[in-house]
């Protein structure tokens, strides 16, 4: 029998939503000239998408448990939005890899929006997290389709792998064959110190893994992208949460890799928030920076 995983907001999450989230949505808006078409993980009560609908056209809503999706129609006739709702059921990893629902039915790409607000982390043994993200955005590149990503996910992940580990190693080499500087490799040395220290808290490598990721599965893809500082939060039930928004801009008539507006210094200067009290608040981790002429 399937555990019941309804949603639950909290006010931090009703913050990010109407006070973080939809003024980007609504520059989106502004620039598409046109509402937005939305995939997401809306849950039953659809409370995403009742908050943004003015910015909304079509929306696809993944819901991975029968009772949850009969529940998300029902809310959807309430509020008279069920003629805008596609719906499709299964685990959203596995439609995105897979192009296909439990029940045959397809997402009705491309999408200018998408959401995607889960339980759990984002790195598994399988790797099919990362394998599913990178299946949606060579989806969104094969319409040319510029988007913006809202993602939504617990701190604490199964990392058995030791993946960010891997990674800062890889950072740290690569960061000194691309900085001709050599005065700089010892800011870059004691940057990758810190992050892999384990003392420091987990956002601070999952911020900087996840911005990574954002940036280096986008560029091949012919999209700039435009990472934000994470927001870590106290989730329902006091779960500790980090919420991202990226936005990928689609380069059209190239054949080589995009290259983003910000660098890759940038990105990994960009720090950390904390949303708290309706407001949002830079985490005071004092991470050391890279210098940046």
């Amino acid at each position: 029998m399937k555990r019941n995983r309804s949603f639950a907001s909290n006010s931090n999450k009703d913050f990010l939503r109407r006070c973080y989230d939809l003024p980007i949505i609504e520059e989106w808006r502004a620039g598409a000239g046109r509402p937005l078409k939305y995939l997401g993980l809306p849950a039953s009560q659809m409370l995403d998408i009742v908050e943004w609908q003015q910015t909304l056209e079509r929306f696809t809503g993944i819901e991975r448990e029968e009772n949850q999706q009969h529940l998300m129609f029902l809310n959807a006739n309430v509020r008279d939005l069920e003629h805008r709702l596609h719906a499709l059921y299964g685990e959203f990893d596995d439609i995105l890899l897979n192009g296909r629902d439990r029940y045959d039915k397809m997402p009705e790409w491309p999408y200018d929006l998408v959401n995607l607000d889960y339980y759990g982390g984002f790195i598994y043994s399988g790797l099919s997290r990362p394998k599913a993200f990178r299946k949606l955005i060579a989806n969104q590149a094969a319409y040319e389709r510029s988007f913006l990503l809202i993602v939504t996910q617990h701190l604490r992940d199964r990392d058995s792998l030791h993946e960010k580990d891997k990674f800062l190693s890889d950072l740290g080499t690569r960061l000194k064959g691309a900085v001709i500087d050599s005065k700089l490799h010892r800011h870059i040395d004691s940057v990758v110190a810190w992050y892999r220290d384990a003392d420091m808290p987990d956002a601070a490598r999952q911020n900087l893994y996840m911005n990574f990721y954002f940036r280096e599965t986008g560029e091949p893809e012919f999209f700039k992208v435009k990472c934000r500082p994470g927001v870590v939060y106290s989730g329902t039930g006091n779960s500790s949460m980090i919420h991202f928004v990226t936005d990928f801009v689609y380069q059209p008539n190239i054949a080589h890799r995009a290259a983003s507006d910000q660098s890759l210094i940038e990105v990994i200067n960009l720090g950390l928030l904390a949303a708290r009290d309706g407001n949002l608040q830079e985490r005071s981790l004092r991470q050391p920076r890279i210098p940046v002429k």
